[in-house]
C-alpha cells in the first residue's frame, strides 16, 4: 500500500520565507499542500504586494494609507516567522497579524521558529550545546539556498509508524530519504528500538512493517524536547499497545495549536491536527468537523477522507434522491455508503487505507431469529454465494456486483456519475454507479475483512423476498457493462440448461456449494441442495416479475 505524504512544512516554510527576504518569486502552491505553507504564501505575497520586496523597499512612508491585516489561522510558523520578517524588513509599516484565538494565546516567549527566523534573516547566533534540530535545518538551508529541495515530511510519516505499530502490516511511504534535514527522522529508530516497526530505504521512498518477532517493553522513557511533534503519536501508541510511557522534555507542548499532553490524555481533538491525526490511526473516533484542523499539516490523510453516511429525508423521491442529498452535502474526500437496516462493521470507527475510487466491502446475511426459517437460510445461503462471487470478480479486476449496503466511493466519482444512475429505476444506484465508474476507467478496490463486513437482514415473507428480488431484477435491462452483462448470461443459461437437464445439477451443485461454504461454513448441504433445485425456477420467477414490475420500491 503506497501512502503519499505531504511536504515538510518545516522546509516549504523556510525556503518561502528565504525567497521573501531575497526578492525572489515565491514557489508555486497549491491546495494539497498543508495549510501552515499556504498561509505563510499568502501572507508574504500580500505583503509583497502591498509593499514592494524587501530588496526594493526604502524606507516606511509617513501616513502611508496602504493598510493590511494578515489573518494567520492557528499556524505559529507563520506567526513567528512574520514577526521577525516584519522587524527586520519593514518596521513600523502598518501590518496587523492576527488568527485564531489559541494562536493569540500562545506563549509570546521566543522559540525555535523565532531563532530559526532570524538565523533566516543572517543573524549570526551561536551554535549551542544540544540545539533544536529546527534551528539546525534553518541553519543548513541558509547556507544551500537556493539549492534546496523539498522533502515528503518525516512529523507526518509518525501516524503511519503508528498505524503499523497498532495495526500490524506493511506500508510504503512515497517520498521518505534516509539523508534528510528532518530531525524528526529519528521516529523510525524510535518505532523500530520500542515497537517492533522495521523500515527499509528504497529508491522512491521508505517500506515501514510490523516484525514479526518483536518483545514490547512493558515501560519506556523518551525525550521529546528535540522532537515534540512526535509525542501524540508515540504517546498514543504506547496506550494501545499496553506500554507505560515515561516522557520528559513536554513542556513546551502545552502551548502548541492545543494543551498536547492533556489533549491525548483525553482523547480530544481541540482543533489540533496533530491529536486528530495520531486519534484516528489509534483507533479513536474523530468526527468529520474535528477532522477539517488535519489540513493545517497534512490535507491528503486517508483516514479523514471517509464519511460513514445514514439517515436523510428522502422527499418521497426514493433512495436515489437521498443518496444524492448526502454526498452533495458532505466535504470528505470518500463516502462511506450504508443502508439504514444494516449493522455497521467495526472498520467504521478506524483508520482506513485505501486504494481505489470506488471500493467494494463485504457483507453477511444473518437472521434476527435464534432459530431461522427455511426462507431466511435459503436467503442467507443464496447471498453467500453472491458474495463470494462479488469479491472473486473484484479481486480479479472484472467487478461484477457490489453493493450499496457498504461501499465506499470517492465522492467526485460519485458527482461525475450521477446522471448515470438511472433515477426512473428506484434500485441500482449501486451497480449502475459500478457500471459508470468502469466504464470512466476508476479504479474497482476490494477490502474483503472482517472488521469491514456490515450485516444484513433476510426477508422474512416470501410476498417481501419476492418484491425485492423482483426489484434487482428489474434493472437488469438497462445494464450495459460487459463483465455483468456475461455473468447474468452464464447464471441465465446454467439454470435454463437444468430445468432442460435436471442432471446438471450435478455439476452445479459442488461448484455452487463451494461458494457458499466459503462464506458460511455452517451451512448445511441440505440446505443448499434445496436452494440448488428451487434455483432455476425462482429465477424465472423474478425474471420476469422484474420485466412487468413498476418503476416503484
Amino acid at each position: 500500500m503506497v501512502i503519499h505524504l505531504p511536504i515538510s512544512k518545516s522546509i516549504a516554510n523556510r525556503i518561502l520565507l528565504l525567497q521573501a527576504i531575497h526578492g525572489d518569486p515565491l514557489m508555486r502552491v497549491s491546495s494539497d499542500m498543508p495549510d501552515d505553507v499556504l498561509v505563510l504564501h499568502d501572507a508574504l505575497q500580500k505583503i509583497r504586494d502591498t509593499f514592494g520586496t524587501p530588496t526594493a523597499y526604502q524606507s516606511k512612508i509617513e501616513n502611508r494609507k496602504s493598510k493590511i491585516v494578515l489573518h494567520l489561522k492557528n499556524c505559529g510558523t507563520a506567526l513567528r516567522f512574520l514577526q521577525v520578517h516584519l522587524e527586520k524588513r519593514y518596521p513600523g509599516e502598518p501590518i496587523t497579524l492576527t488568527g485564531d484565538p489559541r494562536l493569540m494565546e500562545r506563549d509570546s516567549k521566543p522559540t525555535s521558529q523565532t531563532t530559526s527566523a532570524r538565523i533566516l534573516h543572517g543573524e549570526n547566533i551561536p551554535v549551542e550545546k544540544n540545539e533544536s534540530p529546527y534551528i539546525t535545518m534553518s541553519r543548513k538551508i541558509a547556507e544551500a539556498y537556493p539549492n534546496v529541495s523539498l522533502e515528503a515530511d518525516w512529523s507526518s510519516a509518525a501516524f503511519w509508524y503508528e498505524y503499523v505499530a497498532i495495526h500490524g502490516g506493511e506500508l510504503f511511504l512515497e517520498g521518505l530519504t534516509s539523508d534528510t534535514l528532518q530531525g524528526d527522522k529519528i521516529v523510525a529508530d524510535i518505532y523500530a528500538k520500542y515497537f517492533g516497526v522495521e523500515t527499509e530505504f528504497e529508491e522512491n521512498g521508505a517500506k515501514i512493517k510490523k516484525s514479526s518477532i518483536f518483545n514490547l517493553q512493558s515501560s519506556i522513557s523518551l525525550d521529546f524536547e528535540r522532537t515534540p511533534d512526535l509525542y501524540p503519536s508515540v504517546a498514543l501508541t504506547c496506550e494501545r499497545l499496553g506500554i507505560e510511557l515515561q516522557a520528559t522534555g513536554t513542556e513546551r507542548l502545552r502551548y502548541k495549536e492545543s494543551d498536547r499532553i492533556e489533549a491525548v490524555e483525553k482523547h480530544e481533538v481541540r482543533n489540533d491536527h496533530r491529536i486528530a491525526m495520531a486519534l484516528m490511526c489509534a483507533d479513536y473516533p474523530v468526527s468529520i468537523e474535528e477532522q477539517a484542523c488535519i489540513a493545517k499539516s497534512y490535507p491528503n490523510f486517508v483516514p479523514q477522507h471517509i464519511t460513514p453516511i445514514k439517515g436523510v429525508n428522502d422527499d418521497g423521491l426514493g433512495k436515489k434522491h437521498a443518496l444524492s442529498k448526502l454526498i452533495h452535502a458532505a466535504t470528505s474526500e470518500y463516502v462511506w455508503l450504508h443502508d439504514d437496516d444494516v449493522v455497521l462493521p467495526e472498520a467504521t470507527q478506524k483508520a482506513v487505507v485505501l486504494e481505489g475510487d470506488l471500493i467494494i466491502l463485504p457483507l453477511r446475511m444473518e437472521s434476527l431469529c435464534e432459530k431461522p426459517s427455511l426462507l431466511e437460510r435459503l436467503q442467507i445461503a443464496e447471498y453467500a454465494a453472491i458474495q463470494e462471487l462479488t469479491m472473486r470478480s473484484a479481486k480479479k479486476g472484472e467487478a461484477v456486483m457490489c453493493s450499496g449496503a457498504n461501499l465506499i466511493v470517492k465522492r467526485e466519482v460519485w458527482l461525475e456519475c450521477e446522471r448515470e444512475l438511472h433515477p426512473e429505476i428506484p434500485s441500482g444506484d449501486d451497480m449502475f454507479l459500478l457500471e459508470a465508474a468502469k466504464r470512466r476507467g476508476y479504479k474497482i478496490g476490494v477490502i474483503d475483512e472482517p472488521d469491514y463486513t456490515a450485516i444484513v437482514r433476510p426477508q422474512t415473507t416470501w410476498k417481501a423476498f419476492f418484491r425485492q428480488r423482483m426489484r434487482w431484477a428489474g434493472k437488469a435491462p438497462k445494464y450495459t457493462d460487459r463483465d455483468i452483462i456475461r455473468c447474468g448470461h452464464l447464471v441465465a443459461l446454467a439454470n435454463i440448461l437444468q430445468l432442460l437437464c435436471p442432471l446438471i445439477i450435478l455439476i452445479k451443485f459442488p461448484i455452487e456449494y463451494g461458494l457458499i461454504k466459503k462464506r458460511e461454513p455452517q451451512t448445511s448441504w441440505l440446505v443448499a441442495l434445496l436452494l440448488e433445485i428451487v434455483y432455476p425456477i425462482y429465477i424465472l420467477i423474478v425474471f420476469l416479475g422484474g420485466l412487468v414490475r413498476t418503476n416503484r420500491w
